[in-house]
């Protein structure tokens, strides 16, 4: 049976948050909605990014990703959030 929007939406916020676990751990309790919000704002703005312009996606994703000293550290945490979204 597949899952209603809401229980992946459910499933969503508990990835959103397993994955910021480390920087919530690092920051006080009454900014964690702030950044939950923004990091969900910047996931979804990515995703639109990504499926209306994918050239500039790509490209952006290079600029950022030739500062990131893991690329497969991303695209390990990308799979991990898409398999505990949809399950």
């Amino acid at each position: 049976m597949k899952a209603s929007v809401d229980e992946q939406w459910a499933r969503y916020g508990r990835a959103l948050i397993g994955s910021m676990s480390e920087v919530l751990g690092e920051t006080p309790d009454d900014i964690h909605a702030n950044l939950l919000e923004t990091a969900d704002y910047w996931l979804s703005l990515g995703l639109v990014l990504g499926l209306r312009e994918p050239t500039h996606a790509q490209q952006l994703l290079q600029v950022i990703e030739a500062h990131e000293a893991e690329r497969g550290e991303l695209e390990r945490d990308a799979s991990g959030l898409i398999s505990e979204v949809f399950q």
